[in-house]
Order: structure tokens, then C-alpha cells, then sequence
């Protein structure tokens, strides 16, 4: 069944998207909190 194949793919392209998403959310909180915790 090419749908479920198709189906597969979205879910693993979908899942690195959101892992990608929280880490470069995490890396950009993370470098900002470095930058204000330098400031003070």
C-alpha cells in the first residue's frame, strides 16, 4: 500500500521536524538566558 508507506514517511519526516523545532527552541532559550545570566 503506497499510502501507508506515504503515511510512514510523513511520520518520521514529522517527528525529525519537531525534534529539530524543540532543539533549536531549546539552543535559542538556552543562548539567551546565557547572554542575560552574562550581563548581570
Amino acid at each position: 500500500m503506497p499510502g501507508a508507506i506515504l503515511t510512514g514517511v510523513e511520520i518520521l519526516f514529522t517527528t525529525l521536524l519537531v525534534i529539530a523545532g524543540i532543539a533549536i527552541l531549546w539552543f535559542a532559550v538556552y543562548v539567551i538566558y546565557r547572554l542575560y545570566a552574562d550581563q548581570r
